[in-house]
């Protein structure tokens, strides 16, 4: 695979003259079925998770199961040595794969002996390392099939994340040492949050100065300095490790007594244990307040921000609620060290739980873009892409990454008690998408709205006896008044179904977890309506989109906006509009392979691009996100295309 051939700087102008055809003719050619692969991971390797135990200087080899068993340390370092760190090996013995001898490990003493000082303290068994817990010795062709080791070694690089993402203990090692009392007590105040306040908004509080907020960031830009934050595959181990990811900085012996003395840094000789996302989500803080002061702060503060955020951003500070994650970690992912760039595709695959990947082989042999492959794999696997009138702008200066950051959809609407708003919109995705000349082909259902119903008329809601369920007694009580609204008006059929699903929820157990996706998806749907009802908003029923205009009986209510355009607020049958939606269960893969699959769900306000004659496949364009209850009733889903952005079909040789 040729190592060269990393575009990702280059315009999406630069991409069409340099390979003489249109941005989609190559985005369509690149997303071709012969190209894909499905992204499943090897079950028996997480089952049989080969980890060591130490004794002494002696690795021996032990497996476990890792999806029930996951008390080990996943440990996350680099191959390369700081220039902190002494680069020799050999101290210590790992037991060969054939447990007849034992070999030194590869491994640098100096990370053996961090780890192994983690787990005395934390009291655990047995530990991960990729160096000697997979299997190095291949023959160099990346798609080998003919040896068995070739094999285990691509069954073991495509699982890895799970490894991060199941152990209780993923440990990462930073080498850049803290060295000073300042320092160190420095480090205490930003992940303590005493420097900044405000919650979205952030400022330096009130007794942190400039010069030592300016002090703070320079600490923050040494420690991410570090090349760990630097590598892509860390950055990859460091997000599926999660909220469990802990960072082990080295500390001068001096400091020992003082970090023992505040409390939070743990107690591991020489060593200072630190959860990643307290590091990143206050290093975020600290470089927001800075950033929105108006106090005009000297470039290189400016670039240490940059490069703080660059290396240790926290999405849920730095994104808004609204946005899609995938930009930017499309982003991060670039703005770090590879060895192979094409390994890009597997790691975007892996953080963004994306089934189906690209043969990133076929795709270099036939000299496709790396940076056109990145978005397909992402539209293949359901990202949607804003392709309303309103983004007319001129993309052909910008790098696809760049592209994406303007033109992925970014007005996501989580339901009113969501949390984790930007972990719903990961899951705010297509199914079934098929690239094409004309655009992206999905599948899903097509809503006609047309009534109104006018929630502020809801004055007196209806007495219910022993309420029981997931819902609260008040949702209750205002979807049943929803129930009874809709029944006076004779749409008696959505009536009738909202009424099941009280019924249904009624009898749910509310100390089990939900048996299907469907049921908690439903049961959200279900809450929002009832917030929309409280709040005094209107909603709009909608029936099955019909090409030949036949009148079909209503199935569906969308949350709707009393500020919404378009819309007479004395009217109860406003001009028609469109709803597509799309809800889908995670492929779980199969006893050999997981699939690498989430919950999708998509539920997109649209508009028609053109009349249609009863037999085209709908083109529809995005307006905005709407939440509701639908009830399929069986019927099939609909194929329609989402045309291509005007701008990006104007890019051409």
């Amino acid at each position: 695979m040729n190592g060269d051939d990393d575009d990702k700087n280059q315009s999406l102008h630069e991409l069409c003259q340099g390979h003489g055809a249109s941005i989609i003719s190559q985005l369509v050619d690149i997303g071709i079925e012969r190209n894909q692969q499905r992204h499943l991971k090897f079950r028996p390797f997480i089952s049989h998770l080969y980890c060591l135990r130490p004794q002494g200087k002696t690795l021996r080899r032990k497996y476990i199961n890792a999806f029930h068993e996951r008390q080990y340390v996943a440990l996350s370092y680099t191959w390369k040595p700081s220039e902190y760190e002494d680069p020799y090996n050999g101290r210590y013995h790992v037991e060969s794969w054939d447990r007849r001898r034992l070999e030194p490990s590869a491994v640098r003493n100096c990370v053996l002996d961090r780890v192994l000082g983690y787990m005395h303290y934390a009291k655990v068994e047995f530990l991960w390392i990729d160096a000697n817990c997979i299997q190095q010795d291949t023959c160099g062709v990346t798609a080998c099939t003919r040896h068995r080791r070739c094999t285990r070694k691509r069954n073991a690089l495509q699982a890895m994340d799970l490894v991060y993402q199941l152990s209780e203990h993923p440990v990462a090692l930073l080498a850049r040492p803290l060295q000073t009392e300042p320092e160190l007590d420095l480090l205490k105040q930003i992940l303590l949050g005493n420097l900044v306040c405000g919650d979205r908004s952030f400022r330096l509080s009130q007794a942190t100065t400039v010069p030592k907020a300016r002090k703070a960031l320079w600490l923050l830009r040494e420690i991410t300095r570090d090349i760990w934050w630097n590598r892509a595959w860390t950055f990859q181990e460091n997000y599926r490790g999660g909220e469990r990811m802990q960072l082990l900085i080295r500390h001068d012996p001096s400091l020992e007594r003082q970090k023992l003395f505040h409390q939070i840094f743990g107690e591991i000789p020489g060593e200072l244990r630190v959860l990643s996302i307290t590091f990143s989500t206050q290093a975020t803080r600290l470089c927001l307040a800075l950033r929105s002061r108006e106090v005009e702060l000297p470039p290189d503060d400016v670039c240490r921000i940059n490069d703080v955020l660059r290396a240790a951003g926290r999405y849920k500070e730095v994104l808004h609620e609204s946005s899609a994650m995938t930009p930017t970690i499309i982003t991060d992912i670039e703005a770090r060290g590879l060895l192979k760039p094409w390994d890009r595709l597997a790691i975007l695959a892996n953080c963004c739980q994306y089934p189906v990947r690209l043969d990133c082989e076929a795709l270099s042999k036939q000299r496709h873009s790396l940076s056109l492959s990145m978005m397909v794999m992402c539209l293949l696997n359901g990202e949607i892409l804003d392709n309303s009138d309103n983004n007319l702008q001129l993309v052909a200066p910008l790098t696809t990454s760049e592209f994406l950051k303007r033109n992925m959809f970014e007005a996501f609407n989580a339901p009113e008690d969501d949390t984790k708003r930007l972990t719903f919109n990961k899951g705010c995705r297509l199914t079934d998408v098929k690239l094409t000349a004309d655009g992206i082909l999905t599948k899903g259902h097509l809503w006609k709205l047309s009534r109104v119903i006018d929630t502020s008329t809801f004055l007196t809601l209806p007495f219910i006896n022993n309420p029981s369920g997931r819902l609260t007694l008040n949702q209750r009580k205002r979807l049943l008044k929803l129930v009874f609204r809709l029944s006076h008006l004779k749409h008696r059929i959505l009536a009738a179904r909202i009424d099941e699903y009280l019924a249904a929820d009624a009898n749910s157990d509310t100390e089990e977890d939900y048996t299907s996706f469907s049921e908690m998806y439903l049961h959200r749907m279900a809450a929002e309506l009832a917030s929309a009802i409280r709040a005094g908003r209107k909603l709009r029923l909608g029936s099955r989109w019909d090409p030949m205009s036949r009148p079909e009986p209503y199935r569906a209510i969308f949350v709707w906006s009393n500020e919404d355009e378009d819309e007479d607020e004395d009217e109860a049958h406003p001009p028609p509009t469109f709803v597509f939606t799309s809800a889908w269960p995670r492929d779980s893969g199969s006893k050999t392979h997981e699939a690498n699959d989430i919950d999708r769900h998509v539920s997109l306000e649209v508009s028609l691009e053109e009349p249609l004659d009863g037999a085209g496949v709908p083109h529809l364009r995005v307006r905005r996100w709407r939440l509701g209850m639908c009830f399929f009733d069986g019927y099939p889903r609909t194929e329609v295309i989402f045309p291509w952005p005007r701008a990006l079909q104007e890019i051409k040789p």
